[in-house]
């Protein structure tokens, strides 16, 4: 494999996904985009990066542009409402053995960008591509582009299965996939909206909304290891890996299981 082959096309610019250039000292260069900005147009429609007076930004497939990172300090709740691109891969999302997650806000994925999700799959209702898939024998309805990913995982599941009953009680009478709505208490757009999440079976999950508000936030969890590798093995980040935890929840979010997306 020759050099090329470890580069990136994107919007007509040859880019290497991995790591900006780096000048002699060491720091990277100005002039390159940010490795996590090349590394996002595997994933999504960003169509070229464009150098703004304030940093890096990009353009979308309508002509907009919007900066990488719109250079304000915010706090967690401000990157949930008023994000920038960068905001949303702030948090590194790690996979392995499940653990309660103590940190504060330590919620990767929870913070989404709406245009990106709008130019990907669809900024109202009517545009949003969805299909019908068999689904360990439910029928759901899941975005057109991420339908061959929701049935990769049910292959996953079913051998699962297969070996072991325990599992399907979490894998019945599942929650719901797509369904055009903001998150309960927020204006926020749900990623359920976009047909790319699936709740498992809500009798068996454990969401901090439903703890009581006067006790402190603690993880809970009894969703099994297996099935969260299954997901997250085809793209999906899990819910229970969030201070506010969501149990039954998983969504396809590839780049951050995508080390080239990782913060730097």
């Amino acid at each position: 494999m020759n050099s090329r082959s470890s580069l990136l096309l994107v919007g007509g610019l040859l880019l290497a996904p991995c790591a900006a250039p780096a000048t002699d000292a060491g720091v990277p260069s100005v002039d390159v985009p940010p490795a996590p900005l090349a590394c996002l147009a595997k994933w999504y429609p960003v169509l070229s990066p464009v150098r703004l007076e304030s940093g890096w930004g990009f353009r979308l497939p309508d002509g907009r542009t919007y900066p990488f990172n719109d250079g304000r300090a915010k706090s967690f709740e401000e990157k949930l409402e008023s994000p920038d691109l960068e905001d949303t891969l702030s948090i590194p999302y790690r996979t392995g053995p499940l653990a309660p997650v103590t940190r504060e806000d330590e919620d990767p994925g929870r913070i989404r960008f709406d245009p990106l999700f709008h130019a990907a799959y669809g900024a109202s209702e009517d545009r949003v591509d969805v299909v019908p898939i068999r689904f360990l024998g439910q029928r759901l309805k899941v975005h057109r582009k991420v339908a061959p990913a929701f049935r990769r995982v049910a292959a996953r599941l079913e051998a699962l299965l297969a070996k072991d009953a325990s599992l399907k009680p979490f894998l019945t009478n599942l929650g719901g996939t797509f369904h055009w709505r903001k998150i309960a208490n927020t204006n926020r757009q749900s990623a359920h909206s976009y047909g790319v999440s699936i709740d498992l079976n809500p009798s068996r999950a454990h969401y901090w909304e439903w703890q009581p508000k006067h006790q402190p936030l603690r993880w809970a969890n009894t969703v099994p290891q297996a099935i969260v590798d299954a997901f997250e093995a085809e793209g999906f980040i899990w819910g229970g890996r969030w201070y506010h935890y969501d149990t039954m929840h998983f969504e396809y979010r590839p780049e951050l299981l995508d080390p080239a997306c990782a913060p730097r």
